[in-house]
């Protein structure tokens, strides 16, 4: 018989190739299956949020699924429902728009603020919901934020839900079919000042905006009475809430 020390060098000189073929098969299983998916993020899939819809990627490649829209205070993605626990994860950047349910969404880059070409409200990439179609263009952009990066607003302003982080909404407008889209300010001050001149096809109203007397709470009225030619004394915020939600 071989002395065990000898037999003990044979069995480690066998075992080393088929111990480091495993171990590399392992990596590259878990490459491979890191480059299949999104990130996980925070909240897993309940299936019963998502609604049919498609998506369209950056390249133009249009995609159906069930879909909906996850948030957190630095994320907003648009997640398609796998069957599984982890959703697809698709990041704003990758998108052109998506439909969901009745809502259709468009993603814009560097919209700017009404007045301050620097400022980017809805930061570099935005994905905004398409509230009127035609002439006017309206849009929503609806972001989490906490407490402390809420804005002061007044009456009838554009913070909505409980407790804790709030969303933050903001209107996004495009005048005309050859314009930019541009955010429109939530300080009543400069809303009067860079607001007005968007609805200039309207000289009455037009002017009530540059007075003071319509600001970001009157948000809708000013669409309704500006679609309408409507005297925007005689739009009340009921009859204006029957345009979009």
């Amino acid at each position: 018989m071989l002395p065990s020390k000898l037999l003990e060098l044979l069995y480690e000189r066998m075992m080393l190739p088929n111990l480091k073929l495993v171990l590399i098969l392992l990596l590259l299983a878990g490459v491979g299956h890191a480059q299949s998916r999104h990130p996980k993020l925070f909240e897993t899939a309940v299936h019963s949020k998502y609604k049919p819809g498609f998506y369209t990627l950056a390249d133009g490649s249009r995609h159906a699924g069930t879909l909906r829209i996850w948030q957190d205070l630095t994320h907003s993605v648009v997640q398609a429902d796998q069957g599984k626990a982890e959703p697809l994860n698709l990041q704003v950047a990758e998108l052109r728009g998506c439909v969901i349910g009745p809502d259709s969404f468009m993603v814009a880059r560097q919209v700017a603020e009404a007045g301050d070409a620097a400022a980017r409200p809805c930061g570099e990439v935005a994905l905004l919901r398409v509230i009127l179609r035609g002439q006017l263009l309206v849009l929503e952009h609806d972001q989490l934020v906490s407490g402390t990066q809420a804005p002061a607003m007044g009456v009838g302003g554009n913070m909505y839900g409980g407790s804790g982080p709030q969303h933050l909404r903001t209107w996004v407008l495009r005048p005309s079919p050859t314009a930019s889209l541009v955010a429109l300010p939530l300080g009543d001050q400069a809303f009067a000042q860079h607001v007005a001149g968007l609805f200039v096809a309207y000289p009455a109203l037009c002017q009530r905006i540059r007075a003071g007397l319509e600001g970001p709470a009157d948000f809708k009225r000013i669409i309704y009475a500006f679609m309408f030619r409507q005297d925007i004394n005689q739009v009340s915020y009921e009859k204006a809430a029957t345009i979009f939600p």
